[in-house]
């Protein structure tokens, strides 16, 4: 998947919401052969640990496989020559445009893209809130993801 545009979602830990919403991409760049290279890191600089179990249910339930998933943190690294990073909260986009400024033109947020997000200003962390919240938010990533896409022309 290499070569095409950079897309980092950007969460807390990089154990719930920013891991699946980069395997759920990952599994449509891969199907429909996307021109986009998805990867994801936590502004809490979490590192080396699996996604939530929850998370990796809930995205195994779409036949996407979360297991080898590992956190990091996020570094200039991470979002340099990024076309987008993708924020889940008002937070994550705060705490980005504060340490690297000139990264804000390249800002998503995620939750503008589906009627849940708007509603909530947010992807909701769903973090030790059980599986049937991990459901609900992997469907507002997906509704998400579904109106982002066409955003960019990449669908």
């Amino acid at each position: 998947m290499s070569g095409g545009k950079r897309v980092v979602f950007i969460c807390s830990g990089n154990i719930c919401r920013s891991p699946i919403a980069e395997a759920m991409l990952s599994a449509r760049i891969e199907k429909q052969g996307l021109d986009l290279e998805a990867s994801s890191a936590g502004t809490l600089g979490i590192e080396d640990h699996a996604a939530d179990p929850d998370a990796i249910k809930a995205v195994g339930e779409e036949g996407i496989d979360l297991r080898n998933h590992r956190s990091r943190g996020v570094s200039r690294d991470i979002i340099e020559d990024a076309f987008a990073v993708i924020v889940m909260g008002p937070e994550h986009e705060e705490g980005l445009g504060a340490r690297y400024p000139d990264t804000r033109d390249s800002i998503v947020r995620l939750w503008e893209y589906c009627p849940a997000g708007r509603e909530a200003g947010e992807i909701e962390d769903p973090l030790g809130r059980g599986l049937d919240e991990f459901r609900r938010i992997r469907d507002v990533i997906r509704d998400a993801l579904d109106h982002w896409l066409p955003s960019i022309g990449s669908s």
